[in-house]
């Protein structure tokens, strides 16, 4: 950890904007701890009474009696009382520059970070300092605009006074590791949504600072680390346990147990169940860079720890209060989610839900969602849930296809460059994000919805929750899109219009059908393959994604396949084979699926020199299908997704190779 200079802070405390958040008295009884605690925004810690030994990010301090300290968000504090009662304040905050102009403002911030410092100390003169908070604590306690606006300008007074005291005592501020703290959280919430916006929010920095300092000290990236870690955690689940793919794709943080396969596959040298069965068998197994043999990379979750009469847990961003008497508007929610949401400790504890700010109060009374004046109650996946009548902001994750087919109301889209529908999103002007691997709460706050509509996982019951602090959030089956636009239309009263898509698509089916029997019949067969330069997956009519082609269609699955098929679990999406099994697919007509559905411009041109690369070799071009010139490449980008859309796009595909013109 580096010191830093205290003219630096004054500047940037003088320019910045502070936005006072909670106070809070908390007093620990005999033989009571604090254990991992992740602070939730920046703060001060003033202890009143006792003494204990307090740890934050890693260094020690020995508080007692009118000891004062200082952490940023996302910093770690252990506090170990040593007397029968440890009272203290704890005081929240969030400081930012008001400004985006002055760059070497900017580039000071981002080294000099004054709310994300630590430092502690005993100052000469205590009691001023503790004037100054007792009035604070005191007018913030009164909840009125007036009082609260009184309680942030002693906090100024409060900031003045210590960095008086800091300066004459000679106390360096220390500078907070922050590949540390990343590296600690990512080891702790892998299975949840991260990002590295989210982290670098989280802790106060830049993405592209908080990456180049990952690149400086562990030679990779935060997104690099996470998947290791999240790939050491498959590689002992498949190991060890029989979980199905599906649990334990769900339980790292993956929701697309297809994407899951394709990034272990790369990260280890072979498939999941491929790696599953050389286990089993003594084989050895290809390491990824980052293994090493026999070490937990994540330790134990840190202790939760409940207030006596203040219970909460960290699990989405907002502001604190210690009052539980004040009940939230839903836009202050919204605010708590955009807290706490990056800063979660391990564990479980109970959420807050009486947190607000003074601002969230003013703000609430002209959000977006108060504008409903009407509600019902809806049922979907995940449970019941009351929303809008006539919903006009909906953020949508993974139903996009569904909810543009309405045309609803969309705000906030998830959809990138170069797949399938961004196009749509970008010609209606919809905001359209992408964050591998999880879901960008930030941005779908930012778009202030009054509804939220998702695919999630039965078991993701964490990021429904998190997305019901933003606004009424409802879940439905992406796969089963025709059930699942029927439950929406009638949801938002467009009723009629799902039924016209659902009938326009059942027709476009059945011409399909008809053109296709007329063409090929039903002697001819089909398989579904996605290869790579190391293996080969086969897909079976249970995948989700190409059971359209087999159930519906009404092609034939090809008979090595089939035997293929027999010999794993019902249910099962398919397998992983090596490339001297392609010669052994005697379909007469062979779908190539090309790249990932989330796949960015390089990947999918990566995966387009892959293939070229793989039709290069002998195994390749001894397969019946290639030889009779029966290969039809379909891209992930709508053959890996479900929709009305989607699943359009795979008829004209089904068409344009079985069907000639």
């Amino acid at each position: 950890m580096s010191r830093m200079n205290w003219n630096d802070q004054l500047l940037l405390w003088h320019e910045a904007t502070v936005k006072l958040l909670d106070i809070r008295h908390i007093a620990l009884g005999k033989n009571e701890e604090l254990r991992g605690y992740l602070l939730p925004s920046s703060g001060f810690i003033w202890v009143t009474r006792g003494q204990a030994q307090v740890t934050l990010d890693g260094t020690n301090y020995a508080a007692q009696r009118f000891h004062l300290l200082h952490g940023g968000k996302g910093m770690c504090l252990n506090i170990f009382p040593s007397a029968d009662v440890l009272e203290y304040d704890m005081i929240f905050y969030k400081g930012n520059l008001a400004g985006q102009g002055n760059r070497k403002l900017q580039q000071l911030m981002e080294h000099s970070n004054p709310f994300q410092i630590q430092y502690g100390f005993a100052p000469q003169h205590p009691l001023a300092i503790h004037t100054i908070v007792r009035k604070m604590e005191e007018s913030w306690g009164k909840l009125s605009m007036l009082d609260r606006l009184g309680a942030k300008g002693q906090l100024y007074q409060f900031v003045h006074e210590l960095m008086g005291q800091l300066s004459d005592q000679g106390i360096a501020p220390i500078a907070p590791d922050l590949v540390r703290q990343a590296m600690r959280y990512i080891e702790n919430n892998y299975p949840e949504p991260i990002s590295v916006e989210g982290l670098a929010g989280l802790l106060g920095c830049s993405t592209s600072y908080l990456s180049r300092l990952f690149k400086k000290q562990l030679a990779t990236t935060p997104n690099d680390y996470l998947i290791k870690v999240r790939m050491d955690h498959a590689r002992h689940l498949l190991s060890d346990t029989q979980a199905t793919l599906q649990e334990i794709a769900a339980s790292i943080g993956y929701p697309d147990v297809y994407y899951f396969s394709r990034v272990f596959k790369k990260h280890t040298g072979l498939p999941p169940l491929r790696f599953r069965s050389r286990v089993a068998s003594g084989k050895s197994v290809q390491n990824n860079p980052f293994h090493r043999s026999g070490q937990a990379i994540v330790p134990h979750p840190p202790q939760s720890y409940n207030y006596s009469d203040n219970n909460y847990q960290l699990v989405g961003e907002g502001d604190l209060t210690m009052y539980k008497e004040l009940k939230l508007s839903v836009a202050a929610v919204m605010l708590l989610c955009m807290t706490l949401l990056f800063s979660g400790c391990a564990g479980s504890a109970a959420v807050n839900d009486r947190s607000i700010t003074a601002e969230a109060a003013a703000t609430g009374e002209n959000g977006a969602v108060q504008q409903a004046s009407q509600t019902k109650v809806v049922q979907h996946m995940l449970g019941e849930t009351e929303i809008p009548v006539n919903p006009q902001r909906i953020a949508v994750s993974g139903l996009e296809d569904i909810l543009l087919a309405l045309d609803a109301p969309i705000v906030q889209a998830q959809a990138m460059k170069g797949q399938y529908l961004y196009e749509t999103l970008q010609e209606r002007n919809i905001p359209a994000i992408y964050t591998p691997d999880s879901l960008n709460y930030e941005a779908i706050l930012d778009a202030k919805p009054d509804l939220i509509m998702a695919h999630l996982l039965p078991t993701d019951k964490e990021s429904y929750e998190k997305l019901s602090k933003i606004a009424p959030t409802i879940v439905y089956d992406r796969g089963d899109w025709k059930t699942s636009i029927a439950a929406i239309g009638k949801a938002i009263d467009r009723g009629e219009q799902a039924q016209t898509v659902i009938n326009g698509y059942n027709e476009k089916l059945e011409q399909t059908k008809e053109a296709v029997a007329k063409a090929v019949g039903a002697n001819h067969s089909v398989a579904f393959i996605r290869p790579s330069q190391s293996d080969v997956q086969v897909f079976f009519p249970a995948f989700v994604y190409t059971s359209l082609v087999y159930k519906d269609v009404g092609l034939t699955m090809d008979a090595s396949v089939a035997e293929l098929e027999q010999k794993e679990e019902e249910g099962i999406w398919g397998v992983g084979e090596s490339l001297e099994k392609l010669p052994e697919l005697t379909a007469d007509h062979l779908f190539v699926t090309v790249g990932g559905s989330f796949d960015s411009e390089e990947e999918a041109q990566m995966a387009l020199t892959e293939l070229d690369e793989i039709e290069q070799m002998k195994v390749w071009q001894e397969i019946p299908a290639v030889k009779k010139g029966n290969v039809h490449k379909v891209s992930a980008r709508h053959w890996m997704l479900n929709g009305p859309t989607a699943d359009s796009m795979k008829l004209d595909d089904v068409l344009n190779a079985l069907v000639k013109s």
